[in-house]
């Protein structure tokens, strides 16, 4: 293979048009890529604001082992196929779920007849709350198998479980001789998905906005709402627009039939 000297090499010349053709080809695509992007975007976000479908934010997959105020043992996937809701409570701390204490009972009352809609209630203090004193609950409450179950477990379970499991906002730990926990109802349809809806923002003149809002059923907020005159915007009150959302979402659910896997 013959080489030649390096100085007598000459530097490769580039055509300044073919450099420009080429640099306006790119950003061509570059632009075009971007317009489809941003329509692609747009779409869905139209889409996505028509839906007011509860949003899925989970799954439960595996078994969470309870005993119950008869002292049975049951698991929460034993409920598969229904639709439930599950409460974190204190019974000795009745005022920590006041709230939502009145919506359990006429949530029992409205689907009494069903035999697909259960309510948990999971003691958030399994330690000083066994299945005694959940059968004591029970029969205050009027709470009977198998529509609705009082709840225990492991207090170290529990706690993890709603936290990491439920997604609770704060995990349950006792302060000052009282148990602080998030006492927002979580609401799981037929195929085991954690659910929660979604309501169309509107600003203050009550103009919807072009995106949804997923809203947590926390009644003791929305109780404490009320009471600051916190309801702008609203045709009823904080409770009540939340308990109606929350049996639309359940009659919803329960319409709807199990996925086949």
């Amino acid at each position: 293979m013959k080489r030649y000297p390096a100085q007598d090499l000459e530097p490769a010349v580039r055509d300044p048009k073919k450099l420009r053709l080429t640099a306006f080809i790119l950003i061509g695509i570059m632009v075009v890529g971007a317009v489809l992007i941003l329509t692609a975007y747009n779409r869905d976000a139209a889409r996505t604001a028509e839906d007011d479908r509860p949003a899925i934010t989970g799954r439960l997959n595996k078994n969470f082992k309870v005993w119950r105020q008869d002292e049975s043992e049951a698991g929460l996937l034993d409920l598969r196929g229904d639709v439930f809701v599950i409460v974190p409570v204190v019974f000795s701390q009745p005022e920590s779920w006041d709230a939502t204490r009145g919506v359990l009972l006429e949530l029992s009352e409205r689907y009494e007849s069903r035999d697909d809609l259960h309510i948990v209630c999971v003691t958030q203090d399994p330690e000083n709350e066994p299945p005694t004193r959940l059968a004591e609950e029970a029969e205050k409450l009027g709470a009977e198998l198998p529509q609705w179950w009082l709840a225990g477990s492991r207090e170290e379970s529990v706690h993890k479980y709603f936290k990491n499991v439920l997604k609770a906002n704060t995990m349950a730990h006792r302060e000052n001789g009282k148990m602080i926990y998030d006492a927002s109802l979580v609401v799981i349809d037929r195929d085991r998905h954690i659910r929660q809806p979604t309501v169309r923002a509107k600003k203050a003149s009550g103009k919807e906005l072009n995106y949804r809002n997923r809203v947590t059923f926390d009644f003791e907020g929305a109780a404490e709402w009320d009471v600051q005159g916190r309801s702008e915007g609203l045709e009823k009150s904080n409770l009540e627009t939340m308990k109606e959302l929350l049996f639309g979402m359940i009659d919803e659910l329960l319409a709807q039939p199990v996925t086949p896997d």
